[in-house]
């Protein structure tokens, strides 16, 4: 039954893009998954010679509007074509009530997204006791390197995730955020001197104005293998599904 309502869901998000393309496109279905009582589908859109064109987490609407008050995680894999072609392997999504470090610039209630390169046992497993810091010629451009100068590696590191590295766009000044609370921002991770993924955050403030919005993408030319990367972000709000689409699109090769 599970698999049944989440494939109707998808049919119904990809059915006006299949007729507008004269049906040349179709869908393909990665993991359902429970998350604040909802349920959380992950799926791709291929192209008429199997090429990918977008890569989606759906997200309902009721999962942002019923959050208890404790820590909440699901993870999901990506369909299998999305896994042997793209850079991207599974998905998690966190929910924060209290947000988390730094204080006073991430300690609103927000929603994490981490889009995985690695498989989810490699993902438990990230324990920090590797602390090689990637580097910076890896680090993208208009990101920041994860380790502050003069900051211990083992600060900064946080298990089952890694390093994390922030656009210097939330920065007022070297070493000091913007003013306020964050709203919505896109970060790089790393580990064992790689990077391991890309995460959108954002607030549940934001997502409950039910509104579309999009964040940059990171170049990733600087990741260990050539393979499909996505360069296009958009958050999707749907009022008819009652649902987000976290869209990742726009794929070409890392270099």
């Amino acid at each position: 039954m599970l698999k049944r309502h989440a494939a109707i869901m998808l049919t119904m998000f990809l059915l006006p893009v299949a007729v507008a393309g004269g049906n040349n496109t179709r869908a393909v279905q990665g993991e359902t998954v429970s998350f604040n009582g909802a349920k959380v589908t992950t799926w791709a859109k291929l192209g008429s010679n199997g090429e990918i064109i977008q890569v989606g987490v759906t997200l309902p609407l009721a999962a942002v509007e019923r959050t208890p008050n404790k820590m909440t995680m699901m993870q999901a894999n990506f369909p299998a074509e999305v896994q042997q072609a793209t850079f991207l392997y599974n998905v998690t999504v966190e929910w924060n009530p209290q947000g988390h470090e730094p204080a006073g610039r991430y300690t609103n209630p927000h929603f994490d997204v981490h889009y995985y390169t690695i498989d989810k046992a490699a993902v438990r497993a990230i324990d920090c006791k590797d602390l090689t810091v990637m580097n910076a010629s890896k680090v993208p451009k208009g990101w920041l390197p994860a380790v502050p100068p003069g900051v211990p590696a083992q600060a900064v590191c946080v298990p089952t995730m890694g390093f994390h590295s922030l656009p210097a766009t939330e920065f007022a000044r070297p070493g000091q955020f913007q003013p306020g609370l964050f709203e919505r921002v896109m970060i790089v991770g790393d580990y064992h001197g790689s990077i391991i993924f890309i995460e959108p955050m954002v607030t549940r403030e934001a997502l409950l104005r039910k509104q579309n919005f999009t964040l940059p993408v990171p170049s990733l030319k600087t990741i260990d293998h050539n393979t499909l990367v996505p360069t296009r972000f958009n958050a999707v709000y749907d009022p008819q599904r009652k649902v987000y689409d976290f869209v990742l699109s726009d794929f070409r090769m890392a270099r």
